[in-house]
């Protein structure tokens, strides 16, 4: 089998299942109009859902999908139990809110080819449906501005694992690669780490293209990066270097200079009264918002 699609999921039965009907419209083991057929399948990982994801992805009368269950045990431990069943030679992680374009697969296949031994990051971008609120037409300005220079195949860096959507060869991967952290955040910059220091590189490929459905909130985004504050500390611990301090910024000096920048009581003054958000100059307080959450996160995680 030429790839394994791996989809966790929690209680989002209705965009995980636009997502895996994208997936399968997306090749044919009888071939499609590009030529001969890929040989795929999508593993959705239900971890512990309450919601009807199980009815409707039952409903999906597919051969190529199959659909397992655990409890809930987060993001890291669905993945892994996801790439534990995948029989591909090319593994692909997609978040159940990504939805591929077609020929999606085919490019990924493609760029393995041209780049072995490469993680290939799909480029994710918002329909603008999806932006509505002034903060959601921020992030989705934020997204598209980080990508759209991005030439094919380009390198991204240490930090360029981006795990929303990204494939890897199989053989490159340990048995459980993502670590398990115990909310969100790092655990994908710990395996690119480790990816990154045994020669894989993370290389983007607009051709892989994928729209973001999820419309994020300010408040939802503000617990996401304070969450990255206190996992940063689980980060060190795992990988405890000087560059590894620096990039999270929990080495003291940069602890002090974030606490000094983005202090949490001026973030609470700009989130009691948000008249702020359709004048001109709100990107920056956006900016200092997640940056404030983040540091937040860092204190609170140096101290637990």
């Amino acid at each position: 089998m030429e790839l394994s699609v791996i989809i966790p999921t929690y209680n989002r039965a209705s965009l995980v299942s636009r997502v895996v009907r994208a997936f399968l419209e997306e090749g044919s083991f009888r071939g499609d109009s590009q030529g001969e057929g890929i040989d795929f399948e999508v593993i959705v990982v239900d971890d512990g859902s309450s919601d009807d994801t199980a009815e409707r992805l039952r409903a999906i009368q597919d051969p190529r999908l199959r659909l397992l269950h655990q409890p809930n045990q987060k993001l890291a431990a669905a993945r892994n139990r996801g790439l534990q069943e995948a029989r591909g030679a090319y593994v692909l992680f997609n978040d159940d809110d990504i939805i591929p374009e077609p020929g999606f697969l085919r490019a990924h296949l493609e760029a393995h080819r041209l780049y072995p031994g490469s993680a290939i990051v799909s480029r994710v971008r918002v329909p603008d449906g999806v932006a509505r609120t002034p903060f959601q037409r921020y992030w989705q300005a934020r997204l598209h501005a980080g990508t759209d220079p991005l030439k094919p195949g380009q390198v991204l860096g240490k930090g360029g694992f981006w795990s929303a959507s990204i494939s890897f060869s199989r053989r490159d991967l340990p048995d459980r690669p993502f670590g398990e952290f115990p909310a969100y955040g790092w655990e994908e910059h710990e395996l690119g780490l480790r990816l990154w220091r045994q020669g894989v590189r993370p290389r983007f490929w607009p051709k892989a293209q994928a729209w973001h459905h999820d419309p994020v909130s300010l408040e939802g985004m503000l617990e996401k990066w304070r969450s990255m504050g206190r996992m940063a500390w689980k980060f060190y611990a795992t990988h405890k270097s000087l560059e590894v301090a620096l990039w999270t910024g929990i080495h003291p000096l940069s602890l002090w200079l974030k606490r000094w920048l983005y202090p949490w009581n001026r973030a609470e003054r700009l989130l009691a009264d948000r008249f702020w958000e359709e004048q001109e100059g709100a990107s920056s307080k956006y900016r200092f918002l997640l940056e404030a959450a983040y540091t937040r996160g860092l204190i609170e995680g140096r101290r637990a």
